[in-house]
């Protein structure tokens, strides 16, 4: 819950959303990008919700399909298909009285979305090989990374499902956009991983916090987390400084190296092809510009141009500039 309630806007505003939501029993649908806490969201508003000592039951829809997906949400009876040997109750029953999270809803098949809308209806389902309908009390909470609205028009997810769904959305933001947030998670999961490994925590130097604000962090908290998990367990000082970061994290911050206009490129080309001419030519300016075909004009120009001048050649001829 630390990683919400920090001294940022937008989560200020999320978190008020979430005490005003959590005591009704409607949908909610998080969106956000991979690895800003959908999950960890999706459990505070059931803690904060008069089910919270009954079940929180999380799905990953990415991995559903077909009779799978039927299985894993509604169960099935024993000799339901080949392999079913006894009795098995799906995730709508384990989270009878509590909450149903269901990550990664746009994932889910477009042909198993018409059986899980008409679940939503009245929350009753048979099991797979099952006579009898099994009533359920769920709340359901969605998450996605993608934009549904998007999947709707590719004809990829349902638009009835997603008003469903979608009673109350909420959007978290990227790290990148709450940046302030990031010392205050640093030393919330650092205490945390005090408290799991039982090993004391390294100081970071303020140069490495500094480091941790300026980074865009594209994998948000799951990121920051593993790389300070990383830090932790590989930490063998007291202190952690700059240099002790892992290097593929470093990577990130080296200058990038200089990369030439097409006037630089064309005026070094220019010269190393005129400086060769005229020292094949002895310095003759006129052989050297039938050999460049340009005029001696043209030639005389560039000269001047960048500034090219060669004092001597090998065969002694006259100074080019002369």
């Amino acid at each position: 819950m630390n990683e919400f309630v920090i001294d940022c806007n937008s989560m200020r505003e999320i978190m008020k959303v979430v005490r005003q939501v959590a005591c009704y029993d409607v949908n909610v649908l998080i969106m956000g990008e991979s690895g800003t806490g959908k999950e960890m969201l999706a459990k505070i508003i059931h803690l904060q919700s008069p089910r919270a000592s009954r079940p929180f039951v999380p799905v990953n829809c990415g991995i559903l399909s077909g009779m799978m997906f039927e299985d894993k949400l509604f169960g099935h009876e024993k000799g339901a298909f080949t392999g079913a040997v006894e009795q098995s109750i799906g995730c709508f029953e384990a989270a009878h009285g509590g909450t149903l999270f269901l990550d990664e809803v746009a994932e889910l098949p477009i042909d198993n979305q018409v059986d899980f809308l008409r679940v939503l209806e009245d929350f009753r389902f048979m099991r797979i090989g099952g006579r009898e309908l099994i009533q359920v009390d769920v709340r359901v909470i969605s998450a996605t990374n993608k934009d549904l609205k998007e999947e709707i028009r590719k004809g990829l997810f349902r638009e009835d499902l997603f008003y469903r769904l979608q009673v109350i959305p909420i959007y978290l933001p990227p790290l990148r956009d709450r940046k302030n947030a990031v010392p205050g998670m640093v030393a919330y999961f650092m205490n945390q991983f005090e408290a799991i490994y039982k090993k004391n925590k390294p100081r970071l130097h303020d140069e490495v916090i500094d480091l941790f604000v300026r980074y865009d962090w594209p994998g948000n908290i799951r990121e920051l987390k593993n790389l300070l998990e990383r830090i932790f367990i590989i930490s063998s000082d007291k202190a952690v400084g700059v240099d002790d970061l892992p290097p593929d994290f470093l990577w990130h911050f080296r200058e990038p190296s200089k990369t030439m206009d097409l006037a630089e490129i064309r005026e070094k080309a220019e010269t190393r092809a005129i400086l060769e001419v005229l020292r094949r030519t002895g310095g003759d300016r006129e052989k050297a510009s039938k050999l460049l075909k340009i005029s001696p004009r043209t030639l005389r120009h560039k000269l001047q141009k960048y500034d090219i001048r060669v004092d001597r050649n090998a065969n002694g001829a006259p100074p080019l500039d002369s």
